[in-house]
């Protein structure tokens, strides 16, 4: 009569069907010498007795063992609850024990490609994080997102590819009813009819307190997607203690999903938390709230993601969002980082390639003032010399445009020099290959 056992959220499903018999065991304290669970018994689909039992004493099995008895009697039932019960206590430990077990690396498949939740912001199965300042519009893009994965919407006009799937969206900053009207929100900026799917669940406790309960709701309601509202307030105790950041990283992973996380910046504008909250996180986006250029309604709220940190893949290129409201609903729209106040941060090839291509053939000088304007670089009078920061600069551009006369892909931009010997930008056409179309 040997126990059937498998993960099932935070514990096991442990079963003996020749007896009919099953164990739910969630909630598992490793601590000391003693292992406790909370285990519920059911015989032939009805509950029987469910309890703490401390799984490696020899009193707490005898006790629960004995209330199994007076409720389903052995002699009546034919059930030997005492080895049942040990049966369950062993297997339980040894599972637990062993973790997820130990692996030849020769045996490993190297997964050579980065799988997107969301291509390409969200890593499939890593935690994921996007940080900045408060009203940059973190928690809306990403409730925004949600709602799409929920939904299985497509919309080629925000250039994201999403993988469609179940969300749970974990809240320690606001309510159900707050977040319920974004989403319907959200829904009718997206012309979405249907009721959002969205599971949602107020936090008061710190995210390495409550993993257990958040494991069960993962594997209940088939969860893909967890997002956290906000990190500062999941943590527990000072964000910028190791052992805190730490522990809730342990969390995410014990957890086991995608997860995205929001965050903020500490007073020097940089991402809260020890360097350990960088060091854990696999992938890391840095929201910066801007002004549009072209662009003068109230309503918008403009942001820019920038790439900060990945594993195992490239860093991958600035986004521009403008978020609007209106009439009860929200609008995102997608734009370019060079028409906003944050063109500036923009790498100085990608400013060579947007200056080029938006304002023609430029000569050197000229186009080393243009990204010095961009990047609020103090440009030398006439007669003045150069400050170091303008002639690292225009080092920096001489590197860019050089690499540029000869990009190492085909699809890559390319600069030639014209015989009046301003440089110009030219693009692949659709076709590819050696043709190219002058911009």
């Amino acid at each position: 009569m040997e126990p059937v056992i498998k993960k099932s959220g935070s514990g096991y499903e442990v079963a003996w069907p020749s007896q009919g018999v099953h164990a739910r065991v969630r909630h598992i304290k490793n601590k000391g010498d003693r292992f406790k669970a909370q285990v519920a018994i059911t015989f032939r689909e009805e509950p029987v007795h469910r309890s703490d039992p401390t799984l490696n004493s020899v009193t707490g099995l005898d006790q629960f063992a004995r209330k199994l008895e007076r409720r389903i009697p052995q002699e009546q039932w034919g059930v030997d609850w005492e080895l049942i019960v040990e049966g369950l206590a062993g297997i339980v430990q040894d599972t637990h024990a062993s973790g997820t077990g130990e692996v030849e690396l020769g045996t490993v498949v190297p997964d050579e490609t980065a799988q997107w939740s969301v291509d390409n912001l969200v890593i499939q199965g890593q935690a994921n994080l996007i940080y900045g300042d408060g009203g940059t519009g973190k928690s809306m893009f990403c409730l925004w997102i949600a709602a799409l994965m929920d939904q299985g919407h497509v919309n080629t006009d925000h250039g994201l590819v999403i993988e469609p799937g179940k969300v749970l969206y974990l809240d320690w900053e606001t309510d159900a009813s707050e977040v319920s009207t974004r989403v319907r929100n959200i829904h009718a900026g997206l012309g979405i009819t249907n009721d959002s799917g969205i599971v949602y669940r107020a936090q008061t406790l710190p995210l390495a307190q409550d993993q257990d309960r958040i494991q069960d709701i993962v594997d209940e309601r088939g969860i893909d997607l967890v997002i956290v509202d906000s990190m500062g307030m999941a943590v527990e105790g000072e964000l910028e203690s190791a052992e805190t950041v730490l522990s809730f990283f342990r969390a995410v992973r014990t957890i086991g999903k995608t997860a995205l996380i929001i965050s903020h910046v500490n007073r020097q504008g940089t991402i809260f938390g020890s360097a350990y909250t960088n060091n854990s996180a696999r992938n890391v986006w840095e929201a910066s709230k801007a002004a549009s250029t072209v662009s003068s309604n109230e309503k918008d709220i403009a942001f820019n993601l920038f790439h900060k940190k990945a594993n195992n893949i490239n860093l991958q290129p600035s986004q521009s969002w403008s978020m609007s409201f209106d009439d009860d609903k929200v609008l995102l729209e997608r734009g370019e980082v060079y028409e906003t106040t944050d063109a500036g941060k923009l790498s100085i090839p990608k400013l060579v390639k947007e200056i080029l291509k938006r304002e023609g053939p430029r000569t050197k000088d000229s186009l080393d003032e243009m990204v010095a304007i961009k990047m609020n670089i103090d440009i030398p009078r006439e007669g003045e010399d150069m400050s170091g920061q303008y002639r690292k600069l225009r080092s920096n551009v001489g590197v860019a445009v050089s690499r540029m006369k000869n990009p190492q892909k085909e699809t890559d931009s390319r600069i030639e020099e014209l015989p009046d010997g301003t440089l110009s930008i030219s693009t692949p056409t659709a076709e590819g290959g050696e043709a190219w179309q002058d911009l």
